[in-house]
Protein backbone atom coordinates (compact mmCIF):
# COMPACT_ATOMS: atom_id res chain seq x y z
CA UNK A 1 0.00 0.00 0.00
CA UNK A 2 1.54 3.36 -1.18
CA UNK A 3 2.39 5.50 2.16
CA UNK A 4 3.31 9.05 2.23
CA UNK A 5 5.07 8.14 5.76
CA UNK A 6 8.47 7.47 6.67
CA UNK A 7 8.39 4.79 9.39
CA UNK A 8 10.68 5.10 12.43
CA UNK A 9 11.41 2.40 14.59
CA UNK A 10 9.46 1.56 17.75
CA UNK A 11 13.12 1.74 19.97
CA UNK A 12 12.11 2.56 23.32
CA UNK A 13 11.65 0.10 25.90
CA UNK A 14 10.93 0.32 29.87
CA UNK A 15 13.66 0.70 31.75
CA UNK A 16 13.97 -2.58 33.65
CA UNK A 17 15.88 -1.93 36.32
CA UNK A 18 15.51 1.11 38.86
CA UNK A 19 16.59 4.31 38.78
CA UNK A 20 16.81 4.51 34.86
CA UNK A 21 15.21 6.86 32.04
CA UNK A 22 15.34 6.35 28.32
CA UNK A 23 14.43 9.12 26.21
CA UNK A 24 14.17 8.98 22.25
CA UNK A 25 15.46 11.36 20.45
CA UNK A 26 17.88 12.02 23.19
CA UNK A 27 16.83 14.63 26.19
CA UNK A 28 20.16 16.93 25.08
CA UNK A 29 18.78 17.04 21.52
CA UNK A 30 15.23 18.36 22.42
CA UNK A 31 15.86 22.37 22.28
CA UNK A 32 17.69 21.91 18.73
CA UNK A 33 15.04 19.98 17.40
CA UNK A 34 12.00 22.19 18.75
CA UNK A 35 14.22 25.65 17.69
CA UNK A 36 14.19 24.17 14.20
CA UNK A 37 9.72 23.23 14.23
CA UNK A 38 10.27 26.52 15.49
CA UNK A 39 12.04 27.88 12.15
CA UNK A 40 10.53 25.65 9.79
CA UNK A 41 6.92 26.71 10.71
CA UNK A 42 7.32 30.79 11.21
CA UNK A 43 6.45 31.29 8.00
CA UNK A 44 4.55 28.34 6.38
CA UNK A 45 1.36 28.71 4.31
CA UNK A 46 -0.51 25.85 4.67
CA UNK A 47 -3.91 26.54 5.16
CA UNK A 48 -5.67 25.43 8.07
CA UNK A 49 -9.29 25.70 7.62
CA UNK A 50 -8.31 29.13 5.21
CA UNK A 51 -6.25 30.16 7.19
CA UNK A 52 -2.11 30.32 6.80
CA UNK A 53 -1.06 27.77 9.28
CA UNK A 54 1.95 30.61 10.56
CA UNK A 55 -1.30 32.83 11.47
CA UNK A 56 -3.74 30.26 12.48
CA UNK A 57 -0.79 29.32 14.96
CA UNK A 58 0.15 32.31 15.95
CA UNK A 59 -3.66 32.45 16.85
CA UNK A 60 -3.80 29.22 18.47
CA UNK A 61 -0.52 29.62 20.77
CA UNK A 62 -2.31 33.41 21.68
CA UNK A 63 -5.46 31.53 23.02
CA UNK A 64 -4.55 28.04 24.37
CA UNK A 65 -1.79 29.88 26.46
CA UNK A 66 -4.50 32.67 27.74
CA UNK A 67 -6.37 29.78 29.00
CA UNK A 68 -3.59 27.76 30.83
CA UNK A 69 -2.68 30.60 32.75
CA UNK A 70 -6.12 31.85 33.92
CA UNK A 71 -6.68 27.71 34.77
CA UNK A 72 -3.72 27.48 36.30
CA UNK A 73 -4.50 30.62 38.24
CA UNK A 74 -7.88 29.26 39.28
CA UNK A 75 -6.60 26.12 41.07
CA UNK A 76 -3.99 28.11 43.22
CA UNK A 77 -0.71 26.68 41.89
CA UNK A 78 2.23 28.91 41.66
CA UNK A 79 4.00 28.79 38.67
CA UNK A 80 7.80 29.09 38.33
CA UNK A 81 8.00 31.80 35.89
CA UNK A 82 8.12 35.69 35.16
CA UNK A 83 6.18 35.19 31.94
CA UNK A 84 2.74 35.88 31.28
CA UNK A 85 0.02 34.86 28.17
CA UNK A 86 0.97 38.48 26.70
CA UNK A 87 4.57 38.31 27.12
CA UNK A 88 4.39 34.76 25.04
CA UNK A 89 5.15 35.26 21.32
CA UNK A 90 5.49 33.04 18.64
CA UNK A 91 9.67 33.35 18.83
CA UNK A 92 9.17 32.05 21.80
CA UNK A 93 10.10 27.79 22.30
CA UNK A 94 7.29 26.33 23.85
CA UNK A 95 7.07 22.62 24.93
CA UNK A 96 4.32 20.57 25.50
CA UNK A 97 3.03 17.04 27.31
CA UNK A 98 0.18 15.59 28.60
CA UNK A 99 -1.99 12.83 30.35
CA UNK A 100 -4.88 11.90 32.08
CA UNK A 101 -5.85 13.27 35.64
CA UNK A 102 -4.77 10.58 37.32
CA UNK A 103 -2.33 9.07 39.87
CA UNK A 104 0.84 9.12 37.51
CA UNK A 105 3.58 6.68 38.48
CA UNK A 106 7.43 8.15 38.37
CA UNK A 107 7.41 6.88 34.57
CA UNK A 108 5.06 9.08 33.24
CA UNK A 109 5.40 11.87 35.96
CA UNK A 110 8.91 12.35 34.39
CA UNK A 111 7.40 14.03 31.12
CA UNK A 112 6.74 17.29 32.69
CA UNK A 113 9.28 17.59 34.97
CA UNK A 114 11.85 17.03 31.74
CA UNK A 115 10.22 19.44 29.68
CA UNK A 116 9.78 21.92 32.09
CA UNK A 117 13.72 21.56 32.57
CA UNK A 118 14.40 22.90 29.35
CA UNK A 119 11.62 25.75 29.60
CA UNK A 120 13.35 29.04 28.88
CA UNK A 121 14.09 31.70 31.07
CA UNK A 122 10.86 34.01 32.27
CA UNK A 123 8.92 31.56 29.86
CA UNK A 124 6.35 28.65 30.23
CA UNK A 125 5.46 25.09 29.26
CA UNK A 126 2.17 23.40 28.90
CA UNK A 127 0.34 20.40 30.48
CA UNK A 128 -2.59 19.62 28.81
CA UNK A 129 -4.89 17.54 31.18
CA UNK A 130 -6.37 15.09 29.39
CA UNK A 131 -9.75 15.58 31.20
CA UNK A 132 -12.05 14.31 28.44
CA UNK A 133 -11.55 10.44 28.57
CA UNK A 134 -13.81 8.47 30.16
CA UNK A 135 -11.82 6.65 32.41
CA UNK A 136 -14.52 4.81 34.76
CA UNK A 137 -11.82 4.57 38.20
CA UNK A 138 -10.10 7.33 39.47
CA UNK A 139 -7.50 5.25 42.33
CA UNK A 140 -4.07 4.82 43.58
CA UNK A 141 -2.21 2.00 43.33
CA UNK A 142 -0.47 0.96 47.20
CA UNK A 143 1.26 -1.73 48.52
CA UNK A 144 0.00 -2.97 51.93
CA UNK A 145 1.06 -6.56 54.15
CA UNK A 146 -2.37 -8.78 53.97
CA UNK A 147 -2.54 -11.92 55.91
CA UNK A 148 1.64 -11.75 56.03
CA UNK A 149 2.27 -11.73 52.72
CA UNK A 150 2.68 -8.54 50.85
CA UNK A 151 0.25 -7.16 47.95
CA UNK A 152 -0.20 -4.37 45.67
CA UNK A 153 -4.00 -2.96 46.30
CA UNK A 154 -6.06 -0.05 44.98
CA UNK A 155 -7.61 3.09 47.21
CA UNK A 156 -10.51 4.45 44.56
CA UNK A 157 -10.87 7.99 44.74
CA UNK A 158 -14.08 8.08 42.20
CA UNK A 159 -15.57 5.91 39.98
CA UNK A 160 -18.24 6.49 36.78
CA UNK A 161 -19.66 5.21 33.97
CA UNK A 162 -17.99 3.62 30.74
CA UNK A 163 -18.47 6.80 28.97
CA UNK A 164 -18.66 9.51 31.36
CA UNK A 165 -15.77 12.13 30.74
CA UNK A 166 -13.78 13.16 33.51
CA UNK A 167 -14.61 16.56 32.88
CA UNK A 168 -17.99 15.24 33.87
CA UNK A 169 -16.91 13.85 37.19
CA UNK A 170 -17.15 16.31 40.31
CA UNK A 171 -14.29 17.08 42.89
CA UNK A 172 -13.71 14.70 45.77
CA UNK A 173 -15.77 16.23 48.74
CA UNK A 174 -13.64 16.82 52.06
CA UNK A 175 -14.19 14.32 53.96
CA UNK A 176 -13.91 11.74 50.38
CA UNK A 177 -10.63 13.54 50.25
CA UNK A 178 -9.76 12.94 53.79
CA UNK A 179 -11.11 9.30 53.87
CA UNK A 180 -9.12 8.78 50.78
CA UNK A 181 -5.33 10.09 52.05
CA UNK A 182 -6.17 7.75 55.24
CA UNK A 183 -6.92 4.67 53.41
CA UNK A 184 -3.64 5.28 51.60
CA UNK A 185 -2.08 5.80 54.84
CA UNK A 186 -3.36 2.77 57.22
CA UNK A 187 -2.44 0.70 53.96
CA UNK A 188 1.47 2.15 53.99
CA UNK A 189 1.66 1.73 57.75
CA UNK A 190 1.09 -1.83 57.24
CA UNK A 191 4.93 -1.79 55.64
CA UNK A 192 8.17 -2.39 57.39
CA UNK A 193 9.63 0.49 54.87
CA UNK A 194 10.43 3.20 56.57
CA UNK A 195 11.76 5.01 53.38
CA UNK A 196 8.05 4.35 51.82
CA UNK A 197 6.92 5.78 54.72
CA UNK A 198 9.05 9.00 54.33
CA UNK A 199 8.62 9.44 50.77
CA UNK A 200 4.24 9.61 51.52
CA UNK A 201 4.51 11.83 54.44
CA UNK A 202 4.53 14.84 52.52
CA UNK A 203 1.42 13.66 50.15
CA UNK A 204 -0.62 12.69 53.57
CA UNK A 205 -1.10 15.83 54.88
CA UNK A 206 -2.01 17.42 51.24
CA UNK A 207 -5.39 19.39 52.32
CA UNK A 208 -8.65 19.25 49.99
CA UNK A 209 -8.57 20.76 46.50
CA UNK A 210 -10.34 23.38 45.61
CA UNK A 211 -13.78 22.05 44.59
CA UNK A 212 -14.25 24.01 41.22
CA UNK A 213 -11.69 22.50 38.95
CA UNK A 214 -13.52 19.13 39.40
CA UNK A 215 -11.94 15.62 39.31
CA UNK A 216 -9.39 16.68 37.23
CA UNK A 217 -8.19 19.67 38.89
CA UNK A 218 -8.16 17.77 42.55
CA UNK A 219 -5.87 15.80 40.79
CA UNK A 220 -3.76 18.46 38.74
CA UNK A 221 -3.77 20.41 41.75
CA UNK A 222 -2.78 17.70 44.25
CA UNK A 223 0.38 16.90 41.77
CA UNK A 224 1.35 20.26 41.01
CA UNK A 225 1.32 21.15 45.16
CA UNK A 226 3.64 18.67 46.03
CA UNK A 227 6.11 19.59 43.05
CA UNK A 228 6.61 22.96 44.18
CA UNK A 229 6.41 25.84 41.38
CA UNK A 230 7.42 25.13 38.22
CA UNK A 231 7.75 26.92 34.70
CA UNK A 232 4.47 25.61 33.11
CA UNK A 233 0.76 25.96 32.96
CA UNK A 234 -2.26 24.12 32.74
CA UNK A 235 -5.19 23.44 30.42
CA UNK A 236 -7.91 21.01 30.45
CA UNK A 237 -8.70 19.69 27.14
CA UNK A 238 -12.40 20.26 27.71
CA UNK A 239 -11.10 24.07 27.42
CA UNK A 240 -9.91 23.97 23.81
CA UNK A 241 -12.94 24.61 22.09
CA UNK A 242 -13.35 28.12 23.91
CA UNK A 243 -10.62 28.93 21.29
CA UNK A 244 -11.05 30.48 17.71
CA UNK A 245 -8.18 28.27 16.55
CA UNK A 246 -9.51 25.06 18.01
CA UNK A 247 -13.04 25.33 15.82
CA UNK A 248 -11.04 26.31 12.61
CA UNK A 249 -9.16 22.93 12.98
CA UNK A 250 -12.40 21.11 13.65
CA UNK A 251 -14.21 22.82 11.24
CA UNK A 252 -11.06 22.19 8.67
CA UNK A 253 -11.92 18.03 9.56
CA UNK A 254 -15.75 18.06 9.53
CA UNK A 255 -16.31 19.89 6.52
CA UNK A 256 -14.08 17.12 4.89
CA UNK A 257 -14.92 14.67 6.77
CA UNK A 258 -14.79 11.88 4.11
CA UNK A 259 -11.65 12.55 2.83
CA UNK A 260 -10.02 13.08 6.09
CA UNK A 261 -11.47 9.40 6.96
CA UNK A 262 -10.26 8.09 4.12
CA UNK A 263 -6.81 9.32 4.62
CA UNK A 264 -7.18 8.41 8.55
CA UNK A 265 -7.90 5.09 8.22
CA UNK A 266 -5.39 4.32 4.85
CA UNK A 267 -2.65 5.66 6.97
CA UNK A 268 -3.78 3.11 9.83
CA UNK A 269 -3.30 0.48 7.43
CA UNK A 270 -0.15 1.12 6.53
CA UNK A 271 1.07 1.50 10.36
CA UNK A 272 -0.46 -1.79 11.10
CA UNK A 273 1.17 -3.09 7.98
CA UNK A 274 4.43 -1.97 8.57
CA UNK A 275 5.17 -2.56 12.24
CA UNK A 276 3.14 -6.03 12.19
CA UNK A 277 0.70 -4.46 14.34
CA UNK A 278 -2.04 -7.42 13.84
CA UNK A 279 -5.44 -5.46 16.06
CA UNK A 280 -7.36 -2.92 14.22
CA UNK A 281 -7.66 -1.13 17.96
CA UNK A 282 -4.00 0.16 17.41
CA UNK A 283 -3.00 2.16 17.10
CA UNK A 284 -6.25 3.53 17.44
CA UNK A 285 -9.57 2.17 15.55
CA UNK A 286 -10.51 2.89 12.15
CA UNK A 287 -13.65 5.49 11.75
CA UNK A 288 -16.75 4.28 10.61
CA UNK A 289 -17.34 5.14 7.34
CA UNK A 290 -20.57 4.08 5.23
CA UNK A 291 -22.87 5.64 2.47
CA UNK A 292 -24.56 7.94 4.46
CA UNK A 293 -22.45 8.94 7.45
CA UNK A 294 -18.64 9.66 8.31
CA UNK A 295 -17.12 9.45 11.86
CA UNK A 296 -14.94 12.07 13.08
CA UNK A 297 -11.84 11.99 14.72
CA UNK A 298 -14.03 14.43 17.87
CA UNK A 299 -16.18 13.03 20.97
CA UNK A 300 -18.79 15.55 21.71
CA UNK A 301 -20.31 15.84 25.29
CA UNK A 302 -23.92 15.46 25.65
CA UNK A 303 -25.71 15.28 29.38
CA UNK A 304 -22.54 14.59 30.91
CA UNK A 305 -21.52 11.82 28.41
CA UNK A 306 -19.57 11.45 25.25
CA UNK A 307 -20.64 10.14 22.22
CA UNK A 308 -18.40 10.19 18.83
CA UNK A 309 -19.07 13.44 16.48
CA UNK A 310 -20.58 11.98 12.97
CA UNK A 311 -21.21 13.78 9.95
CA UNK A 312 -24.58 13.06 7.49
CA UNK A 313 -22.86 14.07 4.11
CA UNK A 314 -25.60 14.28 2.07
CA UNK A 315 -27.20 17.20 4.70
CA UNK A 316 -24.09 18.54 6.52
CA UNK A 317 -25.55 17.98 9.80
CA UNK A 318 -23.08 16.97 12.26
CA UNK A 319 -24.27 14.07 14.91
CA UNK A 320 -23.91 12.50 18.22
CA UNK A 321 -24.11 9.37 17.90
CA UNK A 322 -27.91 9.25 15.83
CA UNK A 323 -28.90 12.69 17.05
CA UNK A 324 -28.55 15.49 15.44
CA UNK A 325 -26.62 18.60 17.00
CA UNK A 326 -25.88 20.96 14.58
CA UNK A 327 -24.72 21.39 10.70
CA UNK A 328 -21.24 22.23 9.54
CA UNK A 329 -21.35 26.12 8.94
CA UNK A 330 -19.86 28.00 6.49
CA UNK A 331 -17.59 29.76 9.07
CA UNK A 332 -15.96 28.12 11.84
CA UNK A 333 -17.11 31.16 14.51
CA UNK A 334 -20.19 30.85 13.63
CA UNK A 335 -22.42 30.98 16.74
CA UNK A 336 -23.66 27.46 16.96
CA UNK A 337 -20.93 25.86 16.05
CA UNK A 338 -19.33 27.71 18.59
CA UNK A 339 -21.55 26.31 21.29
CA UNK A 340 -20.82 22.68 20.48
CA UNK A 341 -18.91 21.31 23.21
CA UNK A 342 -16.73 19.24 20.59
CA UNK A 343 -13.43 17.52 21.95
CA UNK A 344 -10.46 15.95 20.24
CA UNK A 345 -9.56 12.56 20.51
CA UNK A 346 -5.96 11.10 21.46
CA UNK A 347 -4.85 11.87 17.89
CA UNK A 348 -6.56 15.33 17.23
CA UNK A 349 -5.55 16.79 20.25
CA UNK A 350 -1.61 15.91 19.94
CA UNK A 351 -2.42 16.78 16.05
CA UNK A 352 -3.56 20.24 17.07
CA UNK A 353 -0.87 20.75 19.80
CA UNK A 354 2.04 20.21 17.39
CA UNK A 355 1.02 21.94 14.50
CA UNK A 356 -1.05 24.69 16.28
CA UNK A 357 0.89 25.61 19.69
CA UNK A 358 4.10 23.93 20.39
CA UNK A 359 7.68 23.79 19.21
CA UNK A 360 8.31 20.56 21.20
CA UNK A 361 5.65 17.55 22.48
CA UNK A 362 7.21 14.97 25.11
CA UNK A 363 5.13 11.60 25.03
CA UNK A 364 5.50 9.01 27.01
CA UNK A 365 5.76 5.27 25.61
CA UNK A 366 2.21 5.15 24.23
CA UNK A 367 1.60 8.22 22.98
CA UNK A 368 5.16 7.98 21.31
CA UNK A 369 3.81 5.08 19.14
CA UNK A 370 0.18 6.18 18.04
CA UNK A 371 1.99 9.57 17.17
CA UNK A 372 3.73 7.79 13.75
CA UNK A 373 0.50 7.24 12.60
CA UNK A 374 -0.77 11.35 13.63
CA UNK A 375 2.86 12.66 11.37
CA UNK A 376 1.32 10.39 8.54
CA UNK A 377 -2.00 11.70 8.64
CA UNK A 378 -1.58 15.13 9.09
CA UNK A 379 1.04 15.03 6.26
CA UNK A 380 -1.51 13.32 4.17
CA UNK A 381 -4.81 15.52 4.98
CA UNK A 382 -2.75 19.15 5.71
CA UNK A 383 0.13 18.72 3.38
CA UNK A 384 2.85 19.65 6.29
CA UNK A 385 4.52 17.36 9.17
CA UNK A 386 3.45 18.59 12.47
CA UNK A 387 6.89 19.62 14.88
CA UNK A 388 8.68 16.59 16.01
CA UNK A 389 7.78 14.88 19.59
CA UNK A 390 10.19 13.72 22.03
CA UNK A 391 9.56 10.06 23.94
CA UNK A 392 10.44 9.45 27.66
CA UNK A 393 10.17 6.78 30.34
CA UNK A 394 11.31 5.82 33.02
CA UNK A 395 12.01 3.32 36.27
CA UNK A 396 11.33 4.06 39.64
CA UNK A 397 10.50 1.10 42.18
CA UNK A 398 9.90 2.31 46.05
CA UNK A 399 12.56 2.08 48.33
CA UNK A 400 12.21 -1.76 49.20
CA UNK A 401 14.99 -4.06 48.83
CA UNK A 402 16.65 -3.93 45.70
CA UNK A 403 15.43 -7.69 43.45
CA UNK A 404 19.24 -7.66 42.36
CA UNK A 405 21.17 -7.09 45.43
CA UNK A 406 18.55 -9.59 46.72
CA UNK A 407 19.56 -12.09 44.11
CA UNK A 408 23.12 -11.04 44.92
CA UNK A 409 22.91 -12.03 48.67
CA UNK A 410 20.65 -15.47 48.30
CA UNK A 411 23.57 -16.82 46.31
CA UNK A 412 25.91 -15.67 48.81
CA UNK A 413 24.59 -16.98 52.05
CA UNK A 414 23.81 -20.31 50.14
CA UNK A 415 27.20 -21.15 49.67
CA UNK A 416 27.95 -19.84 52.83
CA UNK A 417 25.50 -22.12 54.21
CA UNK A 418 27.40 -25.26 52.25
CA UNK A 419 30.43 -24.46 53.61
CA UNK A 420 29.04 -24.45 56.93
CA UNK A 421 28.09 -27.46 56.52
CA UNK A 422 31.09 -28.80 54.74
CA UNK A 423 33.42 -27.18 56.64
CA UNK A 424 32.28 -26.13 59.64
CA UNK A 425 35.78 -26.19 61.06
CA UNK A 426 36.18 -22.89 58.97
CA UNK A 427 33.88 -20.93 61.59
CA UNK A 428 35.96 -22.32 64.76
CA UNK A 429 38.57 -19.90 66.63
CA UNK A 430 42.14 -21.04 65.07
CA UNK A 431 43.84 -21.67 68.12
CA UNK A 432 43.38 -24.51 70.63
CA UNK A 433 40.03 -24.92 71.48
CA UNK A 434 37.97 -27.99 72.63
CA UNK A 435 37.71 -29.35 69.18
CA UNK A 436 41.41 -28.78 67.87
CA UNK A 437 42.13 -32.51 68.17
CA UNK A 438 39.23 -33.16 65.73
CA UNK A 439 39.69 -30.46 63.30
CA UNK A 440 43.47 -32.29 62.92
CA UNK A 441 42.25 -35.43 62.80
CA UNK A 442 40.06 -34.30 59.76
CA UNK A 443 42.63 -32.68 57.53
CA UNK A 444 45.26 -35.60 58.42
CA UNK A 445 42.28 -37.85 56.83
CA UNK A 446 41.84 -35.20 53.63
CA UNK A 447 45.63 -34.93 53.16
CA UNK A 448 45.67 -38.77 53.11
CA UNK A 449 42.87 -39.08 50.62
CA UNK A 450 44.61 -36.72 48.51
CA UNK A 451 48.09 -38.48 48.55
CA UNK A 452 46.40 -41.93 47.82
CA UNK A 453 47.42 -42.86 50.78
CA UNK A 454 43.81 -44.92 51.43
CA UNK A 455 44.84 -47.52 48.98
CA UNK A 456 41.97 -49.79 49.01
CA UNK A 457 38.04 -48.71 48.59
CA UNK A 458 37.81 -49.84 52.12
CA UNK A 459 40.00 -47.30 53.30
CA UNK A 460 38.65 -44.94 51.36
CA UNK A 461 35.32 -44.92 52.75
CA UNK A 462 35.78 -45.08 55.90
CA UNK A 463 38.42 -41.78 55.61
CA UNK A 464 35.12 -40.56 54.13
CA UNK A 465 32.97 -41.39 56.78
CA UNK A 466 35.02 -40.33 59.13
CA UNK A 467 35.32 -36.92 57.83
CA UNK A 468 31.43 -36.71 57.94
CA UNK A 469 31.22 -37.78 60.93
CA UNK A 470 33.66 -35.07 62.10
CA UNK A 471 31.98 -32.55 60.53
CA UNK A 472 28.60 -33.41 62.34
CA UNK A 473 30.42 -32.90 65.58
CA UNK A 474 31.49 -29.59 64.67
CA UNK A 475 28.47 -28.44 63.54
CA UNK A 476 27.25 -28.56 66.65
CA UNK A 477 29.67 -25.35 67.34
CA UNK A 478 28.25 -23.33 64.12
CA UNK A 479 24.12 -24.42 64.70
CA UNK A 480 23.62 -20.23 65.65
CA UNK A 481 25.25 -19.47 63.15
CA UNK A 482 23.49 -21.70 60.58
CA UNK A 483 20.26 -20.76 61.72
CA UNK A 484 21.45 -17.11 61.52
CA UNK A 485 22.16 -17.67 57.82
CA UNK A 486 19.16 -19.77 57.18
CA UNK A 487 16.94 -17.13 58.89
CA UNK A 488 17.77 -14.68 56.52
CA UNK A 489 17.66 -16.81 53.24
CA UNK A 490 13.27 -17.11 54.41
CA UNK A 491 13.73 -13.10 54.34
CA UNK A 492 14.90 -12.96 50.81
CA UNK A 493 12.88 -15.88 49.50
CA UNK A 494 10.11 -13.65 51.16
CA UNK A 495 11.26 -10.24 48.69
CA UNK A 496 11.98 -12.84 45.43
CA UNK A 497 7.80 -13.91 46.04
CA UNK A 498 7.06 -10.41 46.93
CA UNK A 499 8.94 -9.13 44.09
CA UNK A 500 6.01 -8.50 41.97
CA UNK A 501 5.08 -5.89 44.51
CA UNK A 502 8.46 -4.52 45.22
CA UNK A 503 9.01 -4.00 41.64
CA UNK A 504 6.15 -2.65 40.29
CA UNK A 505 6.34 0.45 38.62
CA UNK A 506 2.79 1.74 38.65
CA UNK A 507 2.51 3.43 42.08
CA UNK A 508 1.45 7.05 42.28
CA UNK A 509 3.29 10.02 42.20
CA UNK A 510 1.84 10.76 46.28
CA UNK A 511 4.46 8.07 47.23
CA UNK A 512 7.09 9.94 45.78
CA UNK A 513 8.89 12.36 46.77
CA UNK A 514 9.43 14.78 43.54
CA UNK A 515 13.42 15.06 43.95
CA UNK A 516 13.65 11.20 43.12
CA UNK A 517 12.05 11.86 40.24
CA UNK A 518 14.09 15.16 39.86
CA UNK A 519 17.17 12.47 40.02
CA UNK A 520 15.26 10.37 36.81
CA UNK A 521 15.89 13.89 34.69
CA UNK A 522 19.62 14.52 36.09
CA UNK A 523 19.87 10.69 34.30
CA UNK A 524 18.60 11.66 30.95
CA UNK A 525 21.00 14.95 31.09
CA UNK A 526 24.07 12.65 31.87
CA UNK A 527 25.80 12.70 28.27
CA UNK A 528 24.33 16.39 27.67
CA UNK A 529 27.15 19.13 27.91
CA UNK A 530 24.56 21.18 29.39
CA UNK A 531 21.20 22.08 27.30
CA UNK A 532 21.10 25.76 26.11
CA UNK A 533 17.64 27.70 26.44
CA UNK A 534 16.21 29.67 23.29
Amino acid sequence: MATSASWPALDLEIPATSPAAVAAPPFRAWLALARDARDRLAAATVPIGEVALHAWRRQARAETLALAWAYTRSLGVAVASAGSPDAATEADLLLATGHQPVFVHPGIWIKVLAMSRLVPPGRVGLHCVVDTDALEVVAADVPAMADGRLVRTQVVLARADPDVPVEAMPAPSPDAWRAFLAEIDDRVRTLDAPEVLAGWERARALPPPPASGGLAGAVTWARRTLEGPRPYVDLPVSHLHRTGAFRRFCWAIVREARRFAQVHNAQLAAYREHYGVRTTAQPFPDLLVDDRRVETPFWIVQEGRRRPLLVEVATGRLLAGDVPVGRIPDDPDDAAFAALPIRPRAMTLTAFVRLGVADLFVHGLGGGRYDRATDAIARAFFGIAPPPYATVTATLWLPFADAGQAADERRRLHRLLLDLRHNPDRFLPAHDGPHRALVEEKWALIRRLDRGEARTRRERRQATARIREINTILQVQVADRVAAVQDALRRLDRLARDAEVTTARTYPFVLFPVEAVERLVDLLETDAAGPTRG
